[in-house]
């Protein structure tokens, strides 16, 4: 870890102090699906109508998703069973991720995701969020 850390100029505890963030993310404002923009990124809150597993060029976990303003595919190319299963019809979920324009709209490549209790909606976050540099082999 310490080499690792070095990567990022961090010899000392006290170095971390100094480690700033890159960037901040803006995850505090739910977006509807029908206001959406390629190249955006937000957080929608939706219904899972579909979850489906595709073998195109490669296997694929696609998740067509819906909140009442327009429709969402969520593209996962890296997933297990147990994700599958998680992301069945009539689930809330809360994504955040980058808009992109596929082969059947818009859609969503790996994008991070909350499950929801059903019946609760939770508020989004407060705050910014923020995003540090990363090496390989450390994560945010």
């Amino acid at each position: 870890v310490a080499a690792r850390l070095r990567k990022l100029n961090v010899q000392r505890p006290e170095d971390l102090l100094f480690v700033l963030p890159q960037r901040y993310e803006d995850r505090t404002r739910l977006t509807r699906i029908g206001a959406l923009e390629f190249g955006q990124r937000a957080v929608i809150q939706a219904q899972v109508e579909i979850s489906e597993i595709v073998y195109r060029r490669r296997r694929s976990l696609l998740c067509r998703i819906s909140d009442g303003t327009g429709q969402l595919t969520l593209r996962f190319f890296y997933f297990s069973r147990a994700q599958h299963n998680r992301l069945a019809r009539g689930t809330s979920i809360r994504c955040y991720g980058e808009v992109r324009i596929g082969k059947s709209g818009l859609e969503m490549i790996h994008p991070e995701y909350q499950l929801l209790p059903p019946e609760q909606n939770p508020p989004p976050e407060q705050h910014l969020t923020p995003i540090y540099p990363t090496t390989e082999g450390l994560q945010q």
